[in-house]
This record gives structure tokens, C-alpha cells and sequence, in this order.
């Protein structure tokens, strides 16, 4: 027998997805607004899943209510402390990954880090980004952790200020994704986490100081 409002849930997970990766991908940038009749109409869903969708992404941090829904704009104290606890959990998730992670996950990996070293486009780039260390945080084999780490991933392109990496910046990140890979590959997990925690804070860092925020 079917779980009663399954399909209510379904869609409210599927609209729910739909808006946090359009967040997270910078479509809907920091003050947007959203507007539940005009989300329903759009995506073909009554308002029910709609506001469910919408009232799980303000447990997550990524809206607010204000006369209506907004796309959230992070205060700078907020920023650092994402970032903080970003490097923490990707370094605990690429830890236990090592020892979990199957051979078709790597190969997913291997393949998204030769598509970034030969993109240019960086919204593309970030996407891809995003996909790898997500594979990487599910291969904990973890929720507590996953759900955790996804919660943190507020980027850089969702900011209002320009963060820019340098040539020398991105070649340092596809070294650093290449020494990832080869420690979850060889199922060592302190270097695993290691790694993660280097390349994640190395992150936390540009945009600590493109955003002139101070650490602690």
C-alpha cells in the first residue's frame, strides 16, 4: 500500500532539489525573490510541495521569510563559519570515503577531473566542482555527514562580491582533486582527509580575503 502523501512528498523533494541547485548554481542569486504561485505555475506543482520545499531550504540556511521568500544573503560571520565547518566535514567525509568508496564512483571522479582541466567556462567548472566532492561526501556512506556537508555549500559565485582565482589558484586545485583521487584510490584515509582539508581550507582562505573577512 502506498504511504499516504508520498506523491506530496515526492514532488516536495523533487521541488525542493530543483530550487537548491538553482541557488547553489547562482540562477537565483543572494535577495531574489521567490514567489510560490508564480514556482507552481513554473514547475507544475501545487503550492503545498512548493512551500514545503520552500520552508526545508530555511532549515538549510539558503532563504528567509521576508514579506514573502528571499534567497538568502549571508552575513560575513556566517560565511566564515561555513567555511570552518566546510573544511571539517569534507575532511571527515574523503577520511571514511576511502575505505567505502566503489571503483565506478572513482572512475565518476576521474572523469569529472579531466572535464574540468579542459573547460574553461567557470560556471561549468563550478558545477562539475560541486558534482566531484559531492561523490565523494555520499562515498562516506554517512547521512549525518552528508546531510551536514550539504548544508555548507554556500560557493563563491553566490556571493555579490567578485571572488577570482588565479591561474596559479587553479592549477594547485586540479593538483590537489589528482592527490584526492589517488588517496581514495589507495583507500588511505589520513591522507584522504588530509588532502581535503588542505584544498578545502585553501578555498576558505581566497575567499576570506577577497571578502576581507576576518578568520578566527
Amino acid at each position: 500500500m502506498a504511504r499516504r502523501g508520498s506523491t506530496q512528498t515526492i514532488a516536495a523533494d523533487a521541488v525542493h532539489e530543483h530550487l537548491r541547485n538553482a541557488i547553489l548554481s547562482a540562477a537565483y542569486r543572494p535577495n531574489h525573490r521567490l514567489v510560490e504561485q508564480e514556482l507552481s505555475t513554473q514547475l507544475n506543482v501545487s503550492r503545498t510541495p512548493v512551500r514545503e520545499a520552500l520552508l526545508r531550504l530555511k532549515q538549510e540556511g539558503l532563504v528567509v521569510q521576508r514579506k514573502g521568500w528571499v534567497v538568502r544573503d549571508h552575513a560575513p560571520h556566517e560565511i566564515v563559519e561555513l567555511l570552518e565547518a566546510r573544511v571539517e566535514l569534507e575532511s571527515s567525509a574523503a577520511r571514511l570515503a576511502a575505505g567505502r568508496i566503489t571503483p565506478e564512483t572513482l572512475e565518476q571522479l576521474l572523469e569529472l577531473m579531466e572535464q574540468m582541466e579542459r573547460t574553461e567556462a567557470r560556471a561549468e567548472v563550478n558545477q562539475m566542482n560541486d558534482q566531484f566532492h559531492l561523490l565523494i561526501t555520499e562515498s562516506s556512506e554517512n547521512h549525518v555527514l552528508t546531510d551536514a556537508t550539504r548544508s555548507t555549500m554556500i560557493n563563491y559565485w553566490n556571493f555579490n562580491a567578485p571572488i577570482v582565482f588565479t591561474e596559479a589558484d587553479i592549477r594547485l586545485v586540479n593538483e590537489e582533486h589528482r592527490a584526492l583521487h589517488a588517496a581514495l584510490a589507495a583507500g588511505d584515509g589520513e591522507a584522504a582527509g588530509a588532502v581535503a582539508r588542505t584544498h578545502v581550507q585553501r578555498t576558505a582562505d581566497i575567499i576570506t580575503r577577497a571578502l576581507r573577512l576576518d578568520s578566527r
